[in-house]
C-alpha cells in the first residue's frame, strides 16, 4: 500500500495525538474545471480576472484563428451551391428553351402536314399512270421521317417540362446534407474560439494573457464551483466500521466562526499506512481510509483548496 502524508498533522492539530480523539485532521480540495477549446489561436480578449465571480453562460475569453472562420465561410458557399443545384433538378428547362423546342416542334408539323399531301399527290399520279413506283416511295419515306420528327420533338419537350430524374434528386439532396453537416461543424467550431462559464464559479487562474498563442486544447482558465469543494481526511481503521457514505459530519477550521455540516461522498475501499513522522513509534502500523465529504450548504461557503481543517465523526441532524 501506498504511503500518505498528512501535512496537517504537523501543524499542531489536536486530532493526530490519538486515535481516539473525536476530531480528525483534514483538508480542503476542490474539482477544479479547466476550460480549453479544440481550436488554436490568439488570446484576443480574456473577459475574467482571477479572484472573479461568473455565471454560468457568462463569456470567459475570445480566440482569433483566420482558419476557422475562413472554413465557415466556405462551408456556407458549398451549401448555397448544394441547395440551388437541387433546386435546379427538381424544375424542367428553362422557358427560354421550351419556347424553341414548340418552334421547332411546330415546324415539323407544318413539314408533315406538307409531306402528307405530297404523297396524296402522288397516289393519285400512279393510279392514272402520270407517276412512277420511285416517286411514290420517295413520298412515303418523306412522310416517315416528318412523322418521326414530330414524335421526337413532343419527346422532348415532355422531358423538359419534367424534373431531372429521382436518382439526380437524391444525390443532390445529399450534397446538402453533407453541406450542412459541414457547416454545422465550421459553426461550432467558431462558437468553441468564444467559451462561456459552464457553471456558476470562481476564476481560480488564468494561465494566458492577452496577446499569447493558445494551443488547441490547452485549458486557458481555471473555474471552481462552490459545490466543487470537497474535504478530505483520514478515518482510523478502528473507527471505519461505525462510517458510512451519506453520513453527515461536522467540519471546523481555523477563523470560522461556527462549523461547517458535510456529507460523505466517498470511502476509500483500501487502507493505508500513516507515516512514522505523524504517529508515535506504537502507532506507526496503525491502517487509515481516506474519505471525502461535501458541503451541505454552499451558498456561504468560505472553505479554500488548501486549508487545514477538523472533521468530527459525530453524526449531526
Amino acid at each position: 500500500m501506498r504511503n500518505v502524508l498528512l501535512p496537517f498533522c504537523l501543524l499542531g492539530l489536536a486530532a493526530c495525538q490519538q486515535e481516539t480523539t473525536a476530531t480528525l485532521p483534514g483538508y480542503v480540495e476542490g474539482d477544479y474545471v479547466r476550460i480549453a477549446t479544440p481550436v488554436a489561436g490568439y488570446l484576443r480578449a480574456l473577459a475574467v480576472t482571477e479572484g472573479q465571480t461568473v455565471k454560468a453562460g457568462e463569456p470567459l475569453f475570445r480566440l482569433e484563428n483566420s482558419e476557422t472562420s475562413t472554413n465557415q465561410q466556405s462551408a456556407q458557399a458549398s451549401l448555397k451551391k448544394a441547395q440551388a443545384q437541387s433546386a435546379d433538378l427538381s424544375k424542367g428547362k428553362r422557358s427560354e428553351e421550351i419556347s424553341a423546342l414548340n418552334a421547332q416542334l411546330d415546324a415539323a408539323q407544318a413539314a408533315l402536314r406538307l409531306s402528307e399531301q405530297e404523297l396524296a399527290r402522288q397516289q393519285r399520279l400512279r393510279q392514272q399512270g402520270f407517276s412512277n413506283q420511285a416517286a411514290l416511295d420517295q413520298a412515303v419515306s418523306t412522310r416517315l421521317q416528318a412523322q418521326g420528327k414530330v414524335r421526337d420533338l413532343k419527346a422532348q419537350l415532355a422531358l423538359a417540362n419534367q424534373a431531372a430524374r429521382s436518382d439526380l434528386q437524391l444525390a443532390a439532396q445529399a450534397d446538402i446534407t453533407a453541406a450542412e453537416a459541414k457547416l454545422t461543424h465550421a459553426d461550432w467550431l467558431v462558437t468553441q474560439a468564444s467559451p462561456v462559464s459552464p457553471v456558476n464559479a470562481r476564476v481560480e487562474e488564468t494561465i494566458y494573457q492577452q496577446g499569447e498563442w493558445v494551443p488547441a486544447g490547452s485549458p486557458v482558465i481555471t473555474l471552481l464551483a462552490a459545490d466543487a469543494v470537497k474535504i478530505r481526511f483520514y478515518i482510523p481503521e478502528t473507527q471505519f466500521a461505525g462510517i458510512h457514505t451519506g453520513q453527515t459530519i461536522s467540519v471546523s477550521c481555523d477563523g470560522c466562526n461556527t462549523t461547517i455540516p458535510a456529507r460523505i461522498s466517498y470511502i476509500a475501499s483500501e487502507a493505508e499506512y500513516t507515516p512514522p513522522v505523524i504517529y508515535s513509534k506504537e502507532n506507526r502500523a496503525k491502517l487509515v481510509f481516506m474519505a471525502e465529504a461535501k458541503p451541505i450548504d454552499t451558498a456561504k461557503l468560505t472553505l479554500h483548496p488548501g486549508q487545514p481543517v477538523a472533521v468530527s465523526l459525530t453524526q449531526t441532524e
